[in-house]
C-alpha cells in the first residue's frame, strides 16, 4: 500500500515522538501546539490507525507508531546528512576533483594552479593521472577524470569542449656540444643529418612533429625514441644527441643547461588545451578550478 504522505508531517510526528510532548516539539519546530495536533490527527488519518497515545503527561507511541519512528528517525537522518553533505561540497568544503595530463605539464603547468587550488580548499581531494593524450582523453570518455590537459589539436571533438591554455612552441635543443649550433640555426632538411632523439610515436606531440617535417618534405628517423620527456633532456644535456622539447615547459633552457637550435622553417604554434565532455554538468570543486585558472565556462 502507498501513502501519500509529506516530508514535513513525518518530521513533525518523530519530533512529537523525541519529545514526548505536543507542546515541546511546537517550540522546536517553531510552530503553533495546534499545528502540531493537526498534523497528528493528519498522518493518523493517513495511515489509518492511532500513531500516539495521549496522556496527561504527554504523549507515547502506540506499538504501530513505534515502528513507524524507528525507520522514519533512520530515513530523516540520512535526508539530514544528505543536505549536510550537499551543502558541504557547494560550498567546496568536501569534493572530488580528477584530472588527468602528461608528466610535462603537470610539473610545469598544472601544479602552480593546483597548489593554488588546495590552499583555498584544502577539503576538496585531488587525484591527478599521470598519462599521455590519448590515454587522458580516454579516461575523460570513460568517465573516470573530470577534464584532461592535452597537446593540442586534436581529432575527434565532437563531444568534447576544448579551451586552449597557453601557447607553447616545440623547439630543437641539445646539450654543450651542440651550442654553436645554436648560434647560427639549421635548416630543417638538415636535421636528418644530426643524431636525433623524439617521444615514441603514441606521443601526440612526436605526431604533430613528424607531420610538419613531412608536410616540408623531411622524414625524421630518430636514433632513439621512448616515452619519456624528461629523460630525452636528461640525453640531451649529455651530448647523446638533440631533440624536441617545449620551450615555454623546459626549465632547463632558462637555466642554460640546453640550448635552443633554432630550425628554418619552426614548428607551428600550438597550444596546451583543457578538455572535458559536453553537455556533463560539472561539479562545483571543477567549476572552482576553472575559476582559477580563468578560463571560460561556455
Amino acid at each position: 500500500m502507498k501513502v501519500d504522505v509529506s516530508l514535513d508531517l513525518y518530521r513533525i510526528f518523530c519530533t512529537v515522538v523525541r519529545t514526548g510532548n505536543m507542546s515541546a516539539a511546537a517550540r522546536e519546530l517553531y510552530i503553533s501546539q495546534p499545528a502540531v495536533s493537526m498534523s497528528i490527527r493528519q498522518l493518523e488519518d493517513r495511515m489509518g490507525s492511532p500513531l500516539l497515545v495521549r496522556t496527561a503527561k504527554g504523549v507515547y507511541p502506540t506499538a504501530e507508531g513505534k515502528l513507524l519512528y524507528t525507520y522514519l528517525e533512520q530515513a530523516l537522518g540520512l535526508i539530514q546528512a544528505a543536505e549536510e553533505k550537499y551543502y558541504q561540497m557547494v560550498h567546496m568544503e568536501m569534493g572530488e576533483l580528477k584530472i588527468s595530463a602528461n608528466d610535462t605539464v603537470i610539473a610545469n603547468f598544472l601544479l602552480h594552479y593546483l597548489e593554488q587550488y588546495h590552499k583555498l580548499y584544502p577539503d576538496i581531494t585531488i587525484k591527478v593521472t599521470n598519462k599521455t593524450t590519448e590515454e587522458s582523453l580516454k579516461l575523460l570518455r570513460n568517465g573516470a577524470v573530470d577534464m584532461c590537459f592535452v597537446n593540442l589539436p586534436i581529432a575527434d571533438t565532437e563531444d568534447l569542449e576544448v579551451l586552449p591554455c597557453l601557447e607553447i612552441h616545440d623547439v630543437l635543443v641539445g646539450g654543450e656540444k651542440y651550442r654553436r649550433l645554436a648560434e647560427k640555426g639549421i635548416e630543417l632538411k638538415d636535421l636528418p643529418n644530426y643524431p636525433l632523439m623524439m617521444l615514441e610515436e603514441v606521443s601526440n606531440s612526436r605526431r604533430y612533429i613528424s607531420r610538419y617535417a613531412e608536410e616540408n618534405g623531411v622524414v625524421l628517423n630518430p636514433i632513439l625514441e621512448i616515452g619519456s620527456l624528461d629523460l630525452l633532456i636528461d640525453f640531451a644535456k649529455i651530448n647523446l644527441g638533440v631533440t624536441y622539447v617545449i620551450r615555454e615547459l623546459t626549465r632547463e633552457l632558462v637555466e642554460n643547461k640546453l640550448y635552443e637550435i633554432p630550425v628554418r622553417p619552426p614548428v607551428p604554434k600550438r597550444s596546451i588545451g583543457m578538455v572535458r565532455l559536453k553537455n556533463v554538468a560539472m561539479s562545483h570543486a571543477l567549476q572552482g578550478f576553472i575559476e582559477l585558472m580563468h578560463l571560460p565556462k561556455k
